[in-house]
């Protein structure tokens, strides 16, 4: 289909593997490129600024640091560039595993995340541009792709690479929706339609939008995912945002709004949890699960949104570490931004250079495959670029919480000898397997951060020699196990989609369900909906039922004849996906469903946070009852007064005055702050000019240059395992100059707040040292902090530089980041 755009004339040539790098695929491969990218516009050429090494100040440099060798150069292991062969033999798997390569270069280049699409073929993000050298020159020149990899022969290796797009500012993020692709650069939300010419495929129109999607922060900090979960939307890493695909004339969803509009569909945008750092993933009942730079994946007890539905209350649902951050490397590991520190590395013994615990978490993946032992099903499993190797944790579920503990004790899934590989992110595959992203780059470190140390480490073992030019994907599979089928599942109807539903493999399950949906948005699905709906009926499988149920959901087919059996003899988790879908059902059913409701408030805990969180959207005075039934039978459990709270929805009145001066402090406390929630509230109509012009550059490097949101939340309420809240902080509004100590130098936690401890790995570093942020700028983010989220100091409020210059010459001899007993309180 030709919209009368103009496309690109697809060139192909054919290469064998070794024909350009010596270093590439095996020379028996033969690799079709081609090239469907329109020509790219010419880049006006700006001379690159010749950088003095020997005066260059590294952003990541703190003032009095010791950057000394704490293990001697002369000690750690040379790190030549590998060939594949190579590099495959320098990786340790456990028993059992096996691991092969699936595409390396000349046919992918610095892959940072991929996609598979409905027929199996992946689209992949290639950040050609990224750090070539510590410098990061020519960082923004528009050379990144998005590229299609097939395996069309069902060899298990790529054999055509297309170039799909070629001018991209640092490609982050790919996701496949109805008629093309959205992805993401370093600052915008793309639409690219997909059509089909001489058997390639080509780009169509592309159009912006979300021209906020990735904005302000390094690029470390930058949105990124768009991640499809069980509920039909897609939510990103270091973002609060998620969007959904609807119908044209569809009812936009309550709290989000439309943003754009094609063609196919329009999209909303809503408000989410704010949640990790690079990467999403999900388990089976849709329960997301992400990671912070210093931790492994984080699970989140409750299904996303949870307790953001009432307009009149906040909480922050948070999420749990799945293990702790430990790691077992098998190299050493001193090419870290901080390793001079001792406590980052093991000084002693066999281990002696070898990286502690995570710093550099990257994309996880809930293992929901079909390939791998059943035991290893539902782990979750984090790569840890840094440290070359890659950790997986059983998900242990308690009382309010999800936990874990290391798969294998002491050692690590797969580990690699290389310092040059880099597994960025994971992905459960079409054909069960797990897929690994290398990017196979020597510096992995952005030069917003890296530090002088860690720049002499690169230089040392010519880290920053061959980077942009190499990139690989691996497998890592049961070896005993043949692999799955390749899929076809772009040409099929919603009916002929129905059975892939039950597929053993998450990948197929989902993807079908994606697809389902998508037809609905323009066809009639009566049919398709009737054989999910058979399909609970005949199914014992909770995978199977959970699935087809948010398949129901998303195209609006949930009635009770399908939940009320599934209400009274289904699993725990079964009876959690019913009562979530149940705000679909029409509201003739209500009232019959808000007595299943009341009959399960008090059956199970988790059975009777979802009856709480729904209980709002269903129009019937007995649903509430049922709410309150909930706390009164599990108060003092997690999540139990803000889940019935949250889940009151627009009826929190109605909630209220079921409650009266309900006999809990806790709660009464909720009820009486309703509406009065800090992070609507400003102080900046009480500021000077002088202070208002402060308080606007501050909110601007708060969310940008600053990066203060990437570890405390764009709301200031802090982002659990990173950095807490700032919310009626008396770190914050009781003495300026404490703040000011803290931002110019760091802190190092635990630091007690008036009703929590926070304690995380993370160091916060100061910026005393960093060229791109001056007094003004600091004394501009402070006066912002100050002044926001229902802060507002009784004087002085706002903070002026020369402020801040008094006290960086105080504190010129702090040389470590402050720590709790530095200051009174």
């Amino acid at each position: 289909m030709n919209l009368g755009l103009t496309l690109a004339i697809a060139t192909t040539v054919t290469i064998t593997g070794c024909q350009l790098f010596p270093q590439s695929q095996s020379s028996a491969d033969q690799v079709t490129v081609v090239v469907t990218a329109p020509p790219r516009a010419a880049t006006p050429v700006v001379p690159t600024p010749k950088i003095d090494e020997t005066t260059h100040k590294n952003k990541g440099d703190r003032k009095g640091h010791n950057m000394t060798d704490k293990i001697p150069k002369s000690e750690v292991p040379p790190s030549p560039i590998l060939n594949v062969e190579q590099a495959l033999n320098s990786i340790q798997v456990q028993d059992g595993f096996a691991v092969e390569n699936v595409v390396a270069e000349p046919y992918i280049f610095n892959p940072v995340s991929l996609t598979f699409d409905a027929n199996g073929r992946m689209w992949v993000c290639e950040m050609t541009r990224y750090m070539p050298d510590t410098f990061g020159t020519g960082e923004n020149i528009p050379e990144g792709n998005i590229a299609i990899l097939e395996d069309r022969d069902g060899d298990g290796k790529v054999d055509k690479r297309t170039v799909f797009l070629n001018d991209v500012i640092l490609p982050r993020t790919i996701t496949l929706v109805k008629g093309g692709i959205l992805y993401a650069d370093h600052t915008q939300l793309f639409f690219t339609e997909v059509l089909e010419k001489d058997g390639n495929l080509v780009p169509g129109k592309r159009e912006v939008v979300d021209p906020t999607y990735a904005k302000g922060g390094s690029l470390e900090h930058k949105t990124n995912t768009m991640f499809y979960g069980m509920d039909n939307w897609y939510y990103n890493a270091k973002s609060n945002k998620k969007y959904q695909t609807i119908a044209l004339d569809a009812e936009v969803p309550r709290g989000a709004k439309e943003i754009y509009r094609n063609q196919y569909w329009k999209l909303v945008r809503g408000i989410s949890d704010y949640r990790g750092q690079w990467g999403v993933t999900m388990d089976d009942y849709g329960r997301l699960y992400h990671n912070g730079n210093s931790s492994p994946a984080q699970g989140e007890y409750l299904l996303p949104g949870s307790l953001l539905q009432n307009p009149e209350f906040w909480a922050k649902m948070g999420a749990n570490f799945i293990g702790n951050g430990d790691i077992y490397s098998i190299r050493m590991n001193t090419g870290i931004n901080r390793g001079y520190i001792e406590d980052m590395l093991h000084q002693t013994g066999p281990n002696r250079g070898k990286l502690k615990r995570f710093t550099a978490a990257s994309g996880s993946v809930i293992y929901r495959g079909d390939n791998f032992p059943d035991k290893f099903y539902g782990m979750a499993i984090t790569p840890a670029p840094a440290a070359n190797l890659i950790s997986a944790r059983h998900v242990i579920e308690k009382e309010g919480e999800l936990t874990g503990e290391n798969v294998y004790p002491n050692a690590e899934i797969l580990a690699s000898t290389d310092e040059r590989f880099r597994p960025v992110n994971l992905y459960t595959a079409p054909d069960g397997s797990l897929y690994i992203v290398d990017m196979y780059h020597g510096i992995l470190q952005h030069k917003e951060f890296l530090t002088t140390y860690l720049s002499e480490q690169i230089k040392a073992r010519n880290l920053d020699q061959g980077n942009n030019t190499m990139g690989r994907i691996y497998r890592l599979r049961w070896a005993e196990k043949a692999l799955g089928a390749q899929p076809q599942l772009a040409n099929l109807s919603p009916s002929e989609l129905v059975p892939f539903l039950s597929h053993a493999n998450g990948w197929w399950r989902d993807t079908a369900r994606r697809l389902i949906i998508e037809h609905a948005i323009h066809n009639e699905v009566t049919t398709a909906a009737a054989k999910i709906q058979a399909l609970i009926v005949n199914s014992d499988d909770e995978k199977t039922i959970i699935n087809a149920l948010w398949t129901l959901h998303g195209i609006d087919v949930v009635n009770l004849a399908t939940l009320q059996p599934l209400l009274i003899s289904g699993s725990q988790q079964v009876k959690v996906a019913a009562i979530a879908v149940s705000n679909k059902l029409d509201v003739s059913e209500h009232q019959a469903f808000a007595k299943h409701l009341f009959a399960l408030a008090d059956s199970d805990y988790r059975v009777g946070l979802q009856v709480a969180l729904n209980a709002g959207s269903i129009q019937s005075p007995l649903a509430l009852q049922a709410s309150k039934k909930v706390l009164d039978t599990y108060i003092g459990k997690p999540f139990v007064r803000e889940a019935v709270m949250s889940g009151a929805g627009l009826r929190s009145k109605e909630l209220v005055a079921l409650l009266g001066q309900y006999p809990d402090n806790d709660m009464m406390y909720i009820v009486n702050n309703l509406g009065k929630k800090p992070a609507d509230r400003t102080n900046r109509a009480q500021l000077s000019s002088q202070g208002k012009a402060l308080y606007d550059l501050g909110k601007q490097h708060f969310n940008g240059a600053g990066a203060c949101f990437g570890c405390h939340g764009a709301d200031g309420d802090g982002i659990k395992g990173m950095g807490p809240t700032f919310w009626d902080s008396e770190w914050v509004v009781k003495d300026k100059e404490i703040l000011a100590k803290v931002m110019l130098h760091g802190l190092s936690g635990p630091i007690k707040m008036k009703w929590q401890t926070w304690n995380t790995s993370m160091v916060m570093p100061g910026m005393a040292n960093n060229p791109s942020m001056t007094d003004k700028d600091l004394a501009a983010i402070a006066t912002y902090i100050r002044n926001s989220w229902g802060n507002a100091a009784d004087t002085g409020s706002e903070v002026k530089p020369e402020f801040f210059s008094q006290v960086r010459k105080k504190t010129a001899g702090q040389s470590v980041p402050y720590t709790q007993k530095d200051f009174k309180f």
